[in-house]
């Protein structure tokens, strides 16, 4: 089996395999870095962090705090970490190996293709708007604009021709995204160089 058939893209932005199945039907995953994390790619330090939060809300009578704060909410429910603090043994499962671009890994997927300025791109999934990735690595909606953009856009009272049109908005990346050191474009980017000139005799 491939890498790209055996592991998948969580909802954290986080590369993992199926490890296993607890007794409820709730999947564990193991991730790249050898984590075990829940189906939403969460840990579980970061997932008791979040209880101990929302409990101590609930105490002093206030509602509980978004888990993964104004940046890039999380869309994890679990209330409980069962599964998650097993000892892996590096010796007997080795972690999944992340792809060389996360445009790569979509494209492997199939997922859903559009041209964005005459250029592939894929849908990455998880992420709301929808936001696509193109080959070239940048994020944008399905008519190309940026999340930068779309932002102006949103804060401009005049009409500009430099600015998107579309109504499309974009959420950024989750702030724990599990894309180090992983490429968004299949192609690296790399300065382009004016050819040196030969030196008079």
């Amino acid at each position: 089996m491939g890498v790209e058939s055996a592991t998948t893209l969580l909802p954290s932005m986080h590369f993992g395999r199926l490890f296993g199945v607890q007794p409820d039907g709730k999947e564990v995953f193991l991730t790249t870095s050898g984590k075990l994390v829940c189906p939403h790619g969460e840990c579980s330090s970061t997932i008791c962090f979040w209880l101990a939060a929302e409990k101590k809300a609930r105490e002093a009578g206030l509602p509980p705090p978004p888990r993964g704060g104004s940046r890039g909410s999380s869309a994890c429910d679990c209330q409980t970490t069962e599964g998650l603090n097993v000892k892996v043994d590096a010796s007997v499962v080795v972690p999944p190996t992340a792809p060389d671009s996360l445009f790569d890994f979509l494209e492997a997927a199939g997922a859903e293709l559009v041209a964005v300025k005459g250029r592939d791109a894929r849908r990455v999934p998880h992420l709301p708007g929808p936001t696509f990735v193109t080959a070239a690595g940048r994020l944008c909606c399905r008519h190309g604009a940026s999340r930068r953009s779309l932002i102006k856009r949103q804060r401009s009272s005049a009409p500009s021709a430099r600015l998107p049109t579309c109504k499309c908005a974009l959420a950024p990346l989750p702030l724990r995204a599990g894309l180090k050191g992983v490429r968004l474009g299949k192609f690296e980017k790399k300065a382009v160089l004016a050819p040196a000139r030969a030196e008079n005799a």
